[in-house]
């Protein structure tokens, strides 16, 4: 009859219980994965859902007189491609330097979605200059001149706040003219050394000198 010797009966139990510890282990790992993984799905769904109304929230938020600002564009009057881009500047240049817009928490968000849809209200606005048939051929000329332009200084404005924000600010707002620009930051006190380091971008960046260069901080 055959017959096994007790210690080699103890090693088989020993190895079919680390067997069986590691399958529970295996599958306990695989269970603790897929929650995880599933609850990482559920965190991005509501994290993106939050994002989006952040964003409805915001547009929602803007005032009465900046929307005010966006119908400049809709003139039809015989104002020249200066005078329209240089109302929705100073529109713009108000908007964001107001102290009570200053002290708004969602400043940084806020004002450069506000700054952005001025500015695409006036592309629009020159577009239809370009696309009517009884525009002269020289203001249709100035017309998709001051698109390319805004399209650069657009891209001057996110490259400057990059810079600005590589140099440790939280966050930047850059509004550019053709002859100034405006910097605000978040930062609690604005020192004279920080003033340094955002002037040197901004002058590497354009030709402006430092009194055309105005900066304040978020309050």
């Amino acid at each position: 009859m055959f017959s096994m010797k007790k210690p080699v009966i103890v090693t088989i139990l020993v190895i079919l219980l680390v067997l069986v510890g590691y399958i529970n282990h295996y599958l306990t790992q695989q269970s603790i994965y897929k929650s995880s993984n599933d609850y990482q799905k559920h965190e991005e769904i509501e994290m993106a859902k939050g994002q989006e109304f952040a964003e409805k929230d915001i547009i929602e938020a803007l005032s009465e007189e900046e929307k005010d600002n966006l119908d400049i564009v809709d003139s039809k009057n015989n104002e020249s491609i200066n005078d329209i881009t240089g109302k929705i500047d100073s529109s713009i240049e108000e908007t964001i330097s107001k102290d009570e817009n200053l002290k708004n928490s969602n400043y940084f968000v806020e004002y450069r979605l506000s700054r952005d849809k001025m500015r695409a209200g006036l592309i629009d606005r020159l577009k239809e200059i370009i696309e009517d048939e009884n525009t002269k051929d020289d203001i249709r000329t100035e017309a998709q001149n001051e698109i390319i332009r805004l399209g650069n200084t657009t891209e001057k404005e996110l490259e400057i706040e990059g810079l600005i924000k590589a140099k440790g600010f939280e966050d930047a707002l850059v509004f550019l003219k053709e002859d100034s620009a405006k910097v605000v930051v978040s930062i609690d006190d604005l020192m004279e050394q920080d003033v340094i380091k955002i002037l040197d971008i901004v002058k590497s960046e354009t030709d402006l000198e430092t009194t055309k260069i105005k900066i304040m901080k978020k309050y």
